[in-house]
């Protein structure tokens, strides 16, 4: 069974909801700008750093090339002198070259025409295949300049790389070559070192073309042959932040950069740890403000929840304080329109049920009278009918005799308006049954006309005013004795030589509208509040159920009564319903 929340916690969820979705939505795309433009900002140090370590490399490697090829020059001019490279001169001048002194030499060596090395210093045993591969020995053959070998790894697991110059030598000599080993780790290693400051840490590595790692780690330095894959990520990353997983299975954030003179890949990476540092710290700094917002929303919710259930709070008191008889108990009012709109409403819709409860009443005493009625009517009819019929005897009896003629007379007046007393009596406490059939106007009014008694149209005129096309569908009967009642009335409110007017005309909308007006001398206001009540009368010899009993006709055909007065005269106004069908 689904829990019936209250409006209170129903205000409060969904404000929560509605407050937390765009807070959520927020935290979220605001955590991935400040992700991507952390990224890029990386992304751009490290093409800083990337660019200083390329530089740094290149310009290394054009100083060596630089001054082997000093070298070569001075070799070949004592070559020029000396051909012999067995000479004590170049032996002499390549010994005090300063680059036997500089570690980024591991050894330099001479090689005739057909590769036979003919003099060395620094020499160290490397495998023939290494120091002068096929390729290599192609290119040196035919350059003008120094060209550098692939990195490769030495016997002792170090990393190097050769340049070969030839040496221009214009006559035939024994020396044709002269080529330089490279060692690397004490030279491009320190180029690789990562950065020391831990909240900026980069670190860098080359990949060869053949996929030969170098690091600037210490523990690499030592290592023996290292083969890795270049991440595919970084071939299609192009000037974009890229994050990755490295060689040493951490996650980092890289930059590619080509090494050209050499046909190395330079790697520039920044742990992503270090790299989004700052966001741990924005990650908290948005958690305390989501929570904050989220007291603020809570906070509200409440208000806004305690504002909209207490004024139906206190409806539901006032609403449980009536039903238990306290009728007299209204709401009331709190601050906003809303709530003092509900507040006069509900007031109004109390009174109203208490003025139905008096009418309830009102009707139920009325019922009770009716029934009453309709039982003493019962009880008078038959003895009533007994003497009607016995006074016409005596009336014939007596007719020659002027003083009991005019007894019986009197007699016989007084029995007639005691029969049309029960006769209305009988009709107001009688349930009435509707038998609705199409009606010509013409005829409803050429027949109120007939039923008119003679003695109360005499010296007053009828005149019937027919503005309805349509037929009337009534119970004919019923709604011939209502308007035969108000036309009654009206004439014998209206002066001598008067007039009364029946007007039938139809209104908007698909309404029909039967007027009959008088020009009698109007109808004070309190006789008017009391008009419809029954068996209130101004007449002498009224009964005080004629105008209910029209009341009640019309109310049961779905229609309305009501009345103008002036001191020129009064307007009584039934309203129907137009269209309907036959025995409705």
């Amino acid at each position: 069974m689904k829990k019936n929340r209250s409006i209170a916690e129903s205000v409060r969820r969904w404000m929560i909801a509605v407050a937390i979705a765009p807070l959520v939505i927020m935290a979220v795309q605001g955590y991935h700008c400040a992700r991507q433009a952390v990224l890029e900002l990386k992304h751009e140090q490290l093409q800083v750093v990337a660019q200083a370590k390329e530089q740094r490399i290149v310009d290394w490697i054009h100083e060596r090339s630089n001054e082997l090829m000093m070298l070569s020059r001075f070799v070949a001019l004592d070559l020029h002198r000396t051909p012999s490279t067995n000479c004590p001169i170049i032996e002499a001048a390549i010994e005090s070259s300063f680059l036997l002194n500089n570690s980024a030499y591991e050894s330099i060596e001479l090689y005739s025409k057909e590769w036979q090395p003919v003099w060395g210093r620094k020499s160290k045993v490397h495998d023939e295949n290494l120091l002068l591969p096929p390729s290599f020995k192609e290119e040196l053959k035919n350059a003008e300049g120094a060209i550098l070998s692939k990195p490769h790894i030495h016997e002792d697991g170090m990393i190097g790389i050769h340049i070969g110059i030839p040496l221009d030598v214009k006559h035939e000599s024994s020396a044709k070559y002269i080529i330089a080993v490279l060692e690397l780790s004490s030279t491009v290693y320190p180029a690789l070192a990562p950065e020391t400051s831990e909240a900026t840490a980069v670190q860098s590595c080359i990949v060869s073309e053949t996929g030969l790692l170098l690091t600037g780690l210490p523990d690499e330095t030592t290592s023996t042959e290292r083969m890795v894959k270049l991440p595919e990520v970084l071939n299609n990353a192009g000037d974009k932040p890229v994050v990755y997983r490295n060689f040493d299975q951490r996650t980092v954030v890289g930059v590619a950069t080509h090494i050209d003179e050499l046909g190395w890949i330079l790697l520039t990476e920044a742990e992503t740890k270090h790299a989004f540092m700052w966001l741990h710290h924005l990650k908290v700094r948005a958690v305390i403000t989501g929570l904050i917002a989220l007291s603020l929303v809570l906070w509200l919710a409440a208000k806004s929840a305690k504002k909209i259930s207490t004024p139906l709070r206190h409806m539901a008191d006032v609403a449980l304080s009536v039903s238990e008889g306290h009728f007299d108990t209204r709401m009331k009012h709190f601050p906003g329109r809303e709530h003092v709109q509900v507040a006069d409403a509900f007031n109004q819709m109390l009174d109203e049920i208490e003025r139905a409860k008096e009418a309830l009443a009102h009707a139920a005493a009325l019922s009770a009278i009716g029934k009453l009625s309709a039982s003493i009517v019962h009880e008078m009819r038959n003895p009533l009918s007994a003497v009607m019929m016995n006074l016409s005897v005596l009336r014939g009896v007596v007719n020659d005799d002027p003083v009991h003629a005019e007894l019986a007379e009197i007699a016989s007046d007084q029995a007639r308006r005691l029969e049309t007393m029960l006769n209305d009596l009988l009709l107001f406490g009688k349930k009435i049954e509707l038998h609705k059939v199409a009606v010509s106007v013409d005829d409803f009014c050429k027949e109120v006309a007939s039923c008119v008694r003679g003695e109360e149209v005499e010296n007053v005129s009828l005149d019937v005013v027919n503005n309805h096309h349509s037929p009337l569908f009534v119970d004919k009967e019923q709604m011939l004795r209502a308007v035969t009642n108000l036309v009654d009335n009206a004439l014998q409110a209206s002066p001598a030589d008067g007039a009364v007017t029946l007007t039938v005309r139809e209104s908007e909308p698909l309404e029909t509208v039967l007027e009959v007006r008088d020009h009698g001398s109007g109808i004070s206001d309190r006789v008017g509040e009391k008009l419809f009540e029954p068996f209130f009368t101004t007449k002498k010899r009224g009964t005080g159920l004629g105008l209910p009993n029209v009341k009640k006709i019309v109310e049961l055909h779905g229609g309305t009564i009501s009345f103008v007065s002036s001191p020129e005269g009064s307007v009584f106004s039934i309203t129907l319903p137009m269209g309907g069908s036959a025995n409705e």
